[in-house]
């Protein structure tokens, strides 16, 4: 697990296909902020816009498992960025991969807060304490499974004034088995390339206040 921290804190060494201009987001409440590549797709302004004539949610937001949240948490997602799936179109066994932030508003205190969710399928039997731009965090590894598929990825909790917030990275993959040949295979460089984007966004959060 303390390797699996490393890499990630280094998610920016890991190079890109192009760099891409970065946008900022700051939370409706002023409260957070972070800088996301502007390929990433905005899961939650499409998902606002859903109810609209001739919209639809972005098929890089779509999946059979929770991936705009930490599955089976009582929560209220803020943040939640995809990438886009059509890059990948000739390789089935990507689903998607998104970064989000969430408040978990069933967790009233710390103590609740960094214990993670009882209703997480953990990966890792035990969390790891670890700081990102100076903010200390407890990270977990966790997942979901289904058949055919399943989804997997850290979650990160910390508690700040008050309330319980949570970072995470959920990556969702196919186990359909295709004819050799049929399909392009999704590669280490593949998802190399998923893991830096989404990353850029991860270790530029901080709190404004």
């Amino acid at each position: 697990m303390k390797t699996f921290i490393a890499l990630c804190l280094c998610g920016l060494s890991i190079p890109l296909r192009a760099q891409t201009p970065l946008r900022t987001f700051t939370s409706p409440d002023g409260i957070f902020q972070f800088k996301y590549p502007d390929v990433l797709v905005d899961c939650m302004s499409a998902r606002k816009q859903e109810k609209g004539i001739g919209s639809s949610v972005p098929e890089s937001c779509a999946s059979q498992g929770s991936i705009c949240g930490g599955m089976g948490s009582e929560e209220s997602t803020v943040a939640c960025f995809a990438y886009p799936k059509e890059r990948f179109k000739d390789s089935p066994h990507f689903v998607a991969a998104t970064f989000y932030v969430s408040e978990i508003l069933s967790a009233k205190g710390e103590e609740v807060c960094l214990k993670g969710s009882p209703d997480w399928l953990v990966i890792k039997s035990e969390a790891e304490a670890t700081t990102i731009n100076h903010i200390a965090f407890k990270a977990f590894e966790i997942g979901d499974s289904w058949t055919g598929g399943g989804q997997s990825g850290p979650a990160y909790r910390t508690f700040h004034n008050g309330k319980c917030y949570e970072l995470g990275i959920q990556n969702v993959f196919s186990r359909a088995e295709y004819d050799p040949g049929t399909v392009k295979e999704f590669t280490k460089k593949d998802s190399s390339e998923v893991e830096a984007r989404l990353r850029q966004a991860f270790n530029s959060f901080v709190f404004l206040k």
